[in-house]
């Protein structure tokens, strides 16, 4: 679920407001406590296929010790523990990784390992290095991690001073390196906002109910709520609006958002008289050009294998259907993402008579132009009377910008 718009908070600052001397305290910028806008918050999950036959492992001491892979495309990883970040000797594994399903990344594999044991813990910060076979432009570089077997797919705390992938570790799963054209790269930019936003709306929640708390016990409060607020507002602009901002540049589909967010972070700032948002008038209007000019939707439109697909998306982030039409049958495909790059798809169809269903996985890659691919494979069982059969299929269509189309 989406975290909450920042505009919800008027009601609760109107709420307090009305009871305390709130508007009326001096304000500075920067003052205040810092909020953690690095660790992941509700990052998506992924689905991540492992190839067991590129695995290493190797007993590492508390003095410290590496275990590194090399793949059979010549990628290689190399884990270093440093002494006395581990508790007690430990057996470590490392095994590559084949696919990633729903990481907003382009259509080519990234080059990633998982780490074992799952969730080990460091008392000092173990280093990931990774050298991809291909060449992965530094512009297009998308360096993540995810917990678990996929889950809370976040970017990666990595080395700014490294020219190769080293990433920073306090605990395993996985970690890699993939690609991502402008669309990808907004989807994690908005990845990185949302958590954002949840933060702030989490402090500002925290300071404004120790406030009504003091003020409700005939205390004189917090002196410094103000500029605590006030703070956690300008943290907010730095770090999560503009990353929608950008987002919104990148890919036009998330304009919409960004003027939300954009016009809750002015309307607050008002409710409190805080200085208003910094070029205020000039990014609303940017953004209402760039969502003017952006396409409804897709038109899903095309034949793959013995299938003709026809339908239209009126957003990669909810959920749409395509139907088909074969030669004595029709299906039905419908598809439920868990990003805008990827989710999962059921199938229901018939064929003189008999029946089909199944399901499996989606990815969207677009290009710069707007146009791309819907590529999904699924396991469909076809009954007919007593008898059953099972095939995997994998269909390729393409996705046509389009306006005007009719959705709810």
């Amino acid at each position: 679920m989406r975290p909450p718009k920042l505009a919800v908070l008027v009601l609760l600052l109107v709420a307090v407001s009305s009871s305390c001397k709130l508007l009326n305290r001096t304000t500075s910028r920067g003052k205040g406590p810092a909020i953690d806008f690095v660790t992941a918050g509700k990052p998506l999950n992924v689905t991540v296929q492992l190839d067991k036959q590129q695995t290493a492992s190797k007993l590492v001491p508390r003095t410290g010790g590496s275990v590194s892979l090399t793949a059979t495309d010549g990628s290689k990883f190399m884990l270093d523990v440093p002494p006395n970040a581990l508790e007690a000797d430990t057996m470590i594994t490392m095994t590559a990784v084949k696919s990633i399903e729903g990481a907003p990344l382009s259509a080519d594999p990234p080059t990633a390992v998982q780490l074992e044991p799952s969730g080990l813990f460091f008392r000092e910060l173990a280093a990931l290095t990774i050298v991809p076979a291909r060449d992965i432009p530094i512009k297009q570089q998308v360096i993540f991690s995810y917990e678990g077997d996929g889950h809370d797919y976040h970017l990666a705390v990595v080395d700014p001073k490294s020219k190769d992938v080293k990433i920073k570790l306090m605990r395993f799963s996985g970690a890699g390196v993939g690609s991502a054209a402008d669309s990808a790269w907004a989807a994690n930019l908005m990845i990185q906002a949302s958590d954002a936003q949840a933060r702030i709306v989490q402090k500002i929640g925290e300071l404004l109910q120790a406030e009504r708390r003091e003020q409700l016990l005939g205390s004189e409060g917090d002196p410094e709520v103000a500029d605590k607020l006030k703070s956690a507002l300008d943290q907010y602009e730095d770090q999560a609006l503009q990353k929608e901002l950008a987002a919104a540049e990148l890919d036009c589909k998330h304009a919409t958002h960004a003027i939300q967010s954009l016009l809750g972070l002015e309307r607050t700032r008002q409710l409190l008289d805080f200085p208003g948002t910094s070029g205020f008038n000039q990014k609303f209007q940017k953004l209402l050009n760039i969502a003017k000019d952006c396409p409804a939707g897709y038109t899903v439109s095309g034949t793959s294998g013995p299938v003709t697909f026809s339908g239209q998306i009126c957003s990669l982030d909810k959920p749409f259907v395509i139907n088909g039409t074969f030669a004595n049958g029709s299906e039905t495909q419908s598809f439920t993402p868990s990003s805008s790059t990827g989710g999962t798809v059921r199938e229901q169809g018939n064929s003189g008579g008999c029946t089909q269903s199944g399901g499996g996985t989606y990815k969207i890659t677009l290009d710069d132009a707007g146009s791309g691919v819907l590529e999904f494979t699924e396991t469909v069982t076809g009954i007919c009377g007593p008898f059953s059969n099972a095939k995997t299929y994998t269909f390729k269509l393409p996705l046509k910008p389009a306006s005007g189309l009719s959705c709810p």
